[in-house]
């Protein structure tokens, strides 16, 4: 009797999943950078909502979500470095070469939107 390779499924849909969210993320940075600016705003407006902080608890609860948001963009960049060099790794030399100059724009891209 076979039994389903449901380890083997398993491991091939959380490595689908976890591809699609890096393509999303590197080729919609617009989506990554309203998602990392705003979602923080949203939070405090949804918190403020539901249980009416004071003003001082609101400015707390703002640096909070500022200074993580700076240490989650920090590791979102070590991260994207991380996969770079591990998609370049098994890269032809010619397909270095494109992968690079389609790097160095979007890098020039994310850069100027940040800048926004």
């Amino acid at each position: 009797m076979m039994q389903p390779p449901w380890k083997y499924i398993l491991v091939s849909v959380l490595i689908g999943l976890l591809i699609g969210g890096a393509i999303g993320m590197f080729c919609f940075p617009r989506i990554e950078g309203h998602w990392t600016k705003k979602s923080g705003e949203m939070f405090l407006k949804r918190l403020d909502h539901e249980i009416h902080l004071s003003e001082p608890q609101r400015a707390q609860v703002n640096t909070f979500i500022t200074t993580n948001r700076e240490k989650v963009t920090s590791y979102q960049d070590q991260i994207r470095k991380e996969v770079r060099a591990q998609i370049r790794m098994i890269l032809s030399p010619d397909q270095q070469i494109r992968f690079d100059a389609m790097v160095a724009k979007h890098d020039a891209e994310r850069k100027k939107q940040e800048g926004q």
